[in-house]
């Protein structure tokens, strides 16, 4: 039978009145493993890791979101929380309603509902799947007393409405809705969603096409799966839901525009970290100063009225984060500052017009997600040894405070001595964070252990989150946790990403760059008596992986490493898509139809796996692990140490948290195994806990 086709709006309207389908469980109760272990003064442990309680974007970028939604009356935040529970395989959700004074415990507006997996557009395919949380910030009513929000439950997504002081939370919608964002209208009687429909409309034509064979071409990223992807971009769709009756209508693209980008007409095109001052009179935004440079400096512009004002200041310009108003119509923004270009965040207060702005505040640790509120900024906050939290930030005086820690019983554990360090190299400046065993006595020469590869905030497991490192400084390593330098290529300008990118290919000079500074590093914690140089391992994804296969291909000092994703070689320009493939090209690699073995012979293990001495252990995802099977198998042939895990339903970052703490353990005693041969040693098939691990979220405000 033919099927009937909808339309991505009709379809949509169909599933806003589908019926309901049931809830998620509900958070289990405490006491945990965690709380108790911090209270007798333990060291951290992989469990310990897994279920802190977390908001915001993944990752430790101070481009991040934090997802803090501030009322109307600047009194309250509203704050969607996460937890891991490995013994059950899901996530515990709440969303927080939260005093900004800390005058009273936070309000649980709603518990329950699964993770919800975010999709990015990779190169022309729409709807690439990776395993990081759906940026989606809850919205408060024009008059404070409703939150709406999006929630999933037994694999369908819909539009929910919390009362803020807790008393009732409900569907507004029904069915399965790609809601990618949402809004209120000025009148607080509907909500404006901005949904992926047409983009789901298309993977439903895709299935259609199956019947008949699906053709190879640039949609299919074989790698992943082999049902092609959307391969052109997709307008959203938009629907207004009534709020009294969860009725749907259709908006045009027109106008929902302006609600969902209200700031883009009141600032140049391709400006970036655009703000509106409160009087609505005063827009202020960066943009680039040399336009024919992809990694050229931006500065910070204002306009107030008809007049436009340039800060020229040296502090203007540079990596700038945001931009923000004080009731007092003074710019706030965010840079990051040397040393090693970029191993600080410092916030200044700027009056347009009147000189130098002032530095307020500068900090080694991560600050994200940053939104105004008077004369504060409320921003997500770690430290080294601190999960995330929220903090305000005074634009009057830079004195920050917190105000809300949701893991509070985590700063009982006991730590090791951890330091921020910066140093030279060849290649210019940089910095890591070096954390050391919570018993470690000077003098102790220890196996080290290498994170990659960003270091920023909380020291939990690298990018990806794959590699403990307090858990395996409290097994005995030190660990430094990794920030890989600017590109090589940052040094020339560019005036697209093709020409940066050969930059950095042409000689492998980025790789070489990021292994002589990683190299300097580890020469000096040996010189210092704190490193066995006969015991160093390395792990890393993505770039971080990339880091470890030109190392093991290029220097001597690993004994052992682990990756999260693999391998790089001329086997990936069929294993993996025509648009990779083209790209590869565009940067500088080999074409097909052409002797590539000098090309390769420094970092492919594919073509040389006799250069590779050290065990090597790859826990991979399901959509990436194909990509890797030709240098294993090269690997396994020429005799060498290799081991493969492969983790169904992941992505190029994992979600799942049974697979999360299997993989952190499985990491700690490969590690173990190989530069501590004489400590014992579990199975690296251990059985995860049996029983869930989740918990509440402290319900008091940290002063």
């Amino acid at each position: 039978m033919r099927r009937s086709k909808l339309s991505p709006s009709a379809a949509l309207l169909a599933a806003a009145g589908a019926l309901p389908t049931g809830a998620a469980a509900l958070c289990s109760t405490p006491p945990t493993a965690l709380e108790q272990s911090a209270k007798r003064g333990a060291y951290v442990s992989a469990e310990d890791l897994s279920t802190l309680w977390d908001f915001g974007d993944s990752g430790s970028s101070p481009a991040n979101a934090s997802h803090i939604a501030l009322s109307p009356d600047r009194k309250q935040i509203a704050l969607q929380m996460r937890m891991a529970d490995a013994g059950t395989n899901s996530y515990c959700m709440r969303l927080l309603v939260i005093n900004r004074t800390g005058a009273r415990s936070p309000i649980v507006a709603d518990e329950g509902g699964e993770f919800i997996k975010a999709t990015f557009s990779n190169r022309r395919l729409q709807g690439f799947p990776i395993g990081l949380p759906m940026p989606l910030t809850p919205r408060w009513s024009p008059d404070g007393t409703l939150i709406a929000f999006v929630r999933r439950d037994l694999g369908n997504t819909r539009l929910w409405l919390a009362r803020a002081d807790g008393s009732k939370a409900y569907p507004l919608t029904k069915g399965d809705l790609p809601i990618v964002d949402l809004r209120w209208a000025a009148d607080g009687k509907s909500i404006l969603l901005e949904t992926d429909a047409a983009r789901v409309e298309a993977e439903r034509d895709i299935a259609a096409e199956g019947l008949q064979g699906f053709r190879y071409d640039y949609r299919s990223w074989q790698a992943a799966r082999a049902r092609p992807f959307p391969g052109t971009a997709l307008d959203h769709v938009y629907v207004r839901i009534d709020v009294a009756n969860g009725g749907a209508s259709v908006v045009e693209k027109g106008d929902a525009a302006l609600t969902f980008t209200p700031l883009a007409i009141h600032a140049p095109k391709g400006a970036a970290n655009v703000s509106i001052s409160e009087s609505r009179d005063a827009v202020a935004w960066t943009s680039r100063e040399n336009d024919g440079d992809i990694r050229s400096p931006v500065r910070l512009h204002v306009r107030i009225g008809e007049r436009t004002i340039s800060c020229k200041s040296k502090a203007c310009a540079g990596e700038l984060l945001g931009s923000w108003w004080t009731r007092h119509d003074h710019v706030l923004f965010m840079r990051t500052e040397g040393p090693a270009e970029r191993s600080r965040i410092a916030l200044y207060r700027w009056r347009p017009g009147s000189g130098d702005p002032v530095r307020l505040f500068i900090t080694e640790h991560l600050l994200f997600g940053c939104q105004t509120g008077g004369d504060e900024l409320l921003c997500g906050y770690e430290s080294s040894l601190e999960p995330r939290r929220v903090v305000g930030l005074s634009a009057i005086t830079g004195r920050m405070r917190s105000i809300y820690e949701p893991n509070p019983a985590f700063a009982a554990h006991k730590f090791g001595p951890t330091r921020r360090m910066v140093w030279q190299f060849a290649g210019g400046e940089a910095f890591g964070d070096l954390t050391l065993p919570p018993d470690y006595s000077p003098g102790a020469k220890l196996p080290l252990v290498i994170v990659q590869y960003i270091s920023r905030g909380f020291l939990r497991g690298g990018t990806g989150d794959e590699y403990p490192i307090l858990p395996l400084a409290a097994q005995g390593f030190a660990v430094l946790s990794f920030q890989r330098p600017a590109d090589y290529a940052s040094r020339f300008p560019a005036a697209d990403w093709s020409s940066f990118s050969r930059n950095n290919v042409r000689g492998w000079a980025d790789r070489r760059h990021v292994l002589t500074a990683l190299e300097a590093a580890i020469s000096g914690l040996v010189a210092q008596g704190i490193v066995d140089p006969d015991r160093i391992g390395i792990s890393g994804l993505s770039d971080g992986a990339s880091t470890v296969q030109f190392a093991l291909m290029n220097s001597t000092r690993f004994r052992a490493a682990a990756v999260s994703s693999c391998c790089e070689d001329a086997s990936n320009y069929d294993s993996v898509s025509e648009e990779y493939y083209l790209d590869l090209v565009r940067w500088g690699y080999p074409p097909r139809g052409t002797d590539g073995r000098r090309f390769w012979q420094d970092y492919s293990m594919l073509d040389n796996p006799g250069k590779v001495t050290a065990p090597l252990l790859m826990q991979l995802s399901d959509d990436e692990f194909r990509m890797a099977l030709p240098a294993y198998h090269a690997l396994e042939a020429a005799g060498k140490k290799v081991e493969m895990y492969v983790f169904p339903d992941e992505h190029h970052i994992k979600w799942q948290p049974a697979h999360r703490l299997a993989i952190y353990r499985r990491s700690i005693e490969w590690f173990k195994h190989w530069l501590m041969p004489a400590a014992p040693t579990k199975a690296a098939y251990d059985d995860l806990p049996l029983v869930p691990t989740s918990r509440r979220p402290t319900t008091s405000s940290a002063d």
